[in-house]
């Protein structure tokens, strides 16, 4: 089947010229991440553009509902990625947006110009950081700052003139107050509870995409066992908290996993989908990000608000995936938590006490990973449509 398509690209490529109004953006999961935003922005400002969505999985009824949560431009097309319409449009489109890849192993045409919007700016390694070969070729890769330029540079190979210093387009989404987490679950409001925590551990074990085992599997579910769950679960309960664990969508966890708790709710990408709603848009809503190498802490320094590592497992993960700075809690500006002792007064001391002893630490640590601050859809449209 994949030599199928490539024949089909490499013939359409000689009947076939890019326009230099269409776009074609490519996304993992299929509408989301950076992709989905710099889409947001093009189709809210520029009508006289055709932007295409490359989607692995077809499902027309969630994709518009989302795209209607976000602009009411109609000029966008929706087309299975591997389909002759995906083939034809993906060679018709100037410019290529992704964040993991599309058609990797087709070179484009010389008219083109693919842009590599990735998903985050890594603390573990990344591609050719991470021996990985496999990593997606691109004329442009996108970064926050100079620091993650070089570090962007070399993961994928590129000269670092290559990597533009625009920020990630999701970002943009950081900063509106749509929409709220319990928009995702039936019959909860986040209004109802005086804090509200997000707790998003990245996959130690995946089963999609890269799929691998990075540390030791038992240590870093050490805070989510059953019967730690019922302890914290209780506290949250009484201090009228209500806590959203996210996981991670290359995660082989899922929320059947779990069992149900009245002040912990467990999520994965379905309730995103079906309300047809970015993970960015409801983060401003949150008093309190808990994660642990999760690029997502970098995006939420944006917010200036507290951030929780919970790592019990650092030394087996430094040891096995990695990170692409020698000392990474350098840049961690929060409480670093190793055991579950330690996890629940703190909680009480940040949210209960309002004990925040890191704010200077997260605006040091903004300013060398974040150069822009705002605009970062416009940023990537003006540094590589314009």
């Amino acid at each position: 089947m994949e030599i199928f398509f490539k024949t089909f690209i490499y013939i359409f490529r000689f009947f076939i010229k890019p326009k230099e109004k269409y776009i074609c953006y490519h996304s993992f999961p299929d509408l989301s991440d950076n992709s989905f935003s710099l889409f947001v922005y093009v189709a809210n400002k520029y009508i006289n553009y055709t932007n295409i969505w490359l989607v692995s999985e077809l499902n027309t009824n969630f994709h518009k509902k989302k795209i209607a949560n976000y602009t009411n431009s109609k000029h966008f097309k929706i087309v299975k990625k591997k389909s002759l319409l995906g083939i034809y449009f993906f060679c018709k489109s100037k410019y290529i947006f992704h964040t993991h890849g599309v058609f990797n192993e087709i070179p484009l045409q010389k008219e083109q110009i693919n842009v590599n919007l990735w998903h985050g700016m890594p603390l573990k390694r990344i591609g050719h950081l991470d021996n990985n070969n496999r990593v997606p070729k691109s004329d442009y890769v996108i970064s926050t700052s100079l620091l993650f330029q070089k570090i962007m540079s070399k993961a994928f190979d590129i000269v670092k003139s290559k990597v533009l210093n625009t920020g990630q387009p999701r970002n943009d989404f950081l900063f509106e107050d749509k929409f709220k987490l319990s928009d995702l679950v039936t019959g909860i409001n986040i209004d109802d509870y005086s804090k509200t925590i997000l707790w998003m551990p990245t996959y130690r074990k995946s089963i999609k995409g890269d799929i691998r085992v990075d540390s030791d599997l038992e240590k870093a579910s050490d805070f989510l066992s059953t019967a730690y769950l019922e302890e914290l679960n209780i506290f949250l309960k009484s201090a009228n908290f209500i806590c959203f664990v996210k996981l991670h969508p290359m995660d082989f966890m899922s929320v059947d996993d779990f069992g149900n708790h009245t002040n912990i709710k467990f999520l994965d990408n379905t309730p995103f989908l079906e309300k047809g709603i970015s993970l960015y848009s409801v983060m401003n809503r949150t008093d309190l990000l808990i994660t642990d190498f999760s690029s997502i802490y970098i995006d939420y320094l944006l917010l200036n608000k507290p951030i929780l590592f919970l790592i019990p497992d650092f030394e087996t993960y430094q040891n096995s995936r990695g990170f692409v700075f020698d000392n990474p809690k350098t840049y961690m500006p929060g409480e670093i938590i190793t055991n579950k002792v330690n996890f629940i007064p703190y909680l009480e001391k940040i949210l209960i006490n309002n004990e925040d002893n890191y704010f200077k630490e997260r605006e040091y640590v903004r300013q060398v990973f974040h150069n822009t601050d705002q605009e970062f859809s416009k940023t990537v449209f003006n540094s590589v449509l314009k």
